[in-house]
């Protein structure tokens, strides 16, 4: 039973997330298969899934509500988080209870989700890039908000665009918020 928690904890040792001290990052990414390193991964993985699922709901439902969207993309880098982190931890932790490592999991993913809800809902108040009301003029008669599927697509877009680049600035701080670059003891990813 003793060598089985000393395995887990040089496990979580050598994944501490943003402890580049042994190598730096760049030895990290450029050397074999490490771009699914569980260092590295969570940089890129859960904001590009986050990014597919999110426009795909956006355009599948045709939803302009920005508070919605702001909640449903919590949920989403939620679950995404939470998918990666269990299986890297069902990967790296076997000696490890099953259970700790969903709960493990469940909690590591709770920061990020937050950070994304509020960065999706801070940046409601960011003005749209451009305006949507398409007009234009048939013998005298001024038509506006025309719904064709080419201006509905432009304008949805439009209204999400900044919220997802700024929740996804907000994912990228909650990993350097909750995992310090460099700092082994002040890691708070729960892992084995």
């Amino acid at each position: 039973m003793n060598k089985n928690k000393n395995l887990d904890k040089s496990t979580k040792k050598n994944n501490i997330l943003n402890d580049f001290t042994k190598k730096n990052i760049f030895k990290y990414m450029f050397s074999g298969n490490s771009i699914l390193n569980y260092k590295l991964i969570f940089y890129w993985l859960p904001p590009l899934i986050f990014v597919f699922i999110l426009i795909s709901f956006i355009f599948i439902t045709n939803s302009e509500s920005e508070y919605f969207i702001s909640v449903i993309s919590g949920v989403i880098i939620y679950v995404a988080y939470f998918l990666i982190d269990v299986i890297y931890q069902f990967i790296l932790c076997k000696k490890t209870n099953k259970i700790n490592l969903i709960i493990n999991s469940m909690k590591n993913a709770l920061l990020p989700s937050i950070f994304v809800f509020v960065g999706y809902l801070l940046s409601t108040v960011l003005r749209d890039v451009k305006k949507c009301n398409i007009q234009y003029r048939e013998l005298g008669i001024e038509h506006t908000n025309i719904k064709t599927p080419g201006t509905i697509i432009s304008r949805l877009i439009n209204i999400h665009r900044n919220n997802i680049i700024v929740s996804i600035f907000f994912y990228l701080f909650s990993i350097i918020y909750n995992n310090p670059v460099n700092k082994k003891k002040c890691s708070n990813n729960n892992l084995c």
